[in-house]
């Protein structure tokens, strides 16, 4: 856990970016008397939070080398896929090919039989030779002989056309069972990657597993503590950017939320073990499932947490009301802490990270501000948009 000085360093941050946007609002005066009854707190439990310091580090760097490195076996599952889609289109293009031309090679090898037959029934080159000798004077004679020659042309070029055409076939041949190679190897791979992404979920399974049997609740809280203050603290600028963003757009206005990610809604809204789950699941196994904006706004932070993961916040101006949404358990982010989004704007990738026993999304609207006690959530079903 960090120490007094951080806390300070953030407070002198955020004093800093709440005088450069000067915006009055509503919403802050709660979210200010929470941080600052969080930092008193805070204080009250420091030498606490000494004595615990090596044992949380060492708990939450295990569990983010975990998620980070199943994170990167993602990528490379996302990354392989994509080039074996592109190796499969190719593999089938060749495979057109190659039917085209054996047709065209035994229509012509028919041709070609069927013109050696007649040239047998009718003795070969004696045919030319009789249209040669019976030629009457000499100007029928040059042209019999400007025919024959265009015969055995005709001939000669007939054979080369379809020798090249044989040897293009063997050469498509060939790349097709390369190709056929390559994606056999590739998806070798995959497996190999998908098996070592089940090794590596299993072992964070087991990390969880022990942690949950030896911490204490009290633990629990001191852990959440800083995370909790800095995304009060970050709340507040973003309120004032999006405050900003909406008073000064052409755009249209925002017309509600839409669901953030395909897949199937595993866990609803309400008490769940002994406590408010409060937001719901959404779990899809597709390895690129992508997670977008529920609406447009401003994200408030967008970090990794031992509960939630790889997660991000984001605050909304709707109608003139605050809203603040939740993306948890992310398998990477792709935004950043300020930036503004869109509706339907890519947030990262549904994964299985921080506190997570499955890949799923754990989503969250807030009516108002985000607070650790949940007390302004509600269903989302209420709102989204499917």
């Amino acid at each position: 856990m960090l120490k007094r000085s951080v806390f300070l360093a953030v407070t002198i941050g955020l004093a800093g970016m709440s005088a450069a946007y000067a915006e009055t609002t509503e919403d802050l005066p709660e979210i200010r008397q929470k941080r600052f009854d969080l930092k008193q707190d805070f204080t009250e439990k420091e030498e606490q939070i000494e004595s615990m310091d090596a044992a949380e580090q060492k708990y939450l760097l295990e569990l983010k080398a975990l998620d980070d490195e199943v994170s990167e076996i993602n990528q490379d599952i996302r990354d392989l896929q994509s080039i074996m889609v592109e190796s499969e289109s190719t593999a089938a293009d060749l495979k057109n090919e190659i039917d085209k031309l054996a047709n065209t090679l035994q229509h012509r090898e028919q041709l070609i039989k069927e013109r050696l037959r007649t040239m047998q029934a009718q003795d070969g080159l004696g045919l030319y030779v009789d249209l040669i000798f019976d030629s009457k004077n000499l100007s029928q004679l040059f042209d019999a002989a400007t025919a024959v020659s265009t015969f055995i042309k005709a001939d000669k070029d007939l054979l080369a056309v379809h020798q090249a055409d044989l040897e293009l076939k063997k050469k498509k041949e060939s790349a097709l069972e390369r190709k056929i190679v390559l994606l056999e190897k590739d998806q070798l791979e995959l497996e190999s990657l998908e098996a070592e992404l089940q090794k590596k979920v299993k072992e964070k399974q087991r990390l969880l597993d022990s942690v949950q049997k030896e911490k204490q609740e009290n633990e629990s809280e001191l852990m959440d503590m800083y995370e909790v203050y800095v995304n009060l603290a970050s709340q507040e600028i973003a309120i004032l950017k999006e405050n900003q963003r909406v008073e000064f757009s052409s755009a249209q206005p925002e017309d509600g939320f839409v669901i953030p990610a395909r897949g199937e809604l595993t866990s609803g809204y309400g008490p769940r073990w002994g406590r408010l789950h409060a937001g719901i699941d959404i779990a899809d196994e597709s390895p690129d499932s992508v997670v977008v904006a529920a609406a447009s706004g401003t994200v408030i932070r967008s970090y990794y947490s031992a509960t939630y993961g790889n997660c991000v916040l984001v605050t909304h101006k709707i109608e003139g009301r605050t809203f603040t949404t939740l993306y948890a358990h992310l398998d990477k982010s792709t935004v950043t802490t300020g930036k503004s989004i869109k509706k339907g704007e890519m947030l990262g990738y549904m994964g299985n990270t921080g506190d997570s026993r499955g890949k799923h999304l754990h989503f969250e609207i807030h009516e108002g501000q985000w607070n650790y006690e949940k007390s302004n959530s509600v269903d989302p079903l209420l709102y989204v948009k499917k």
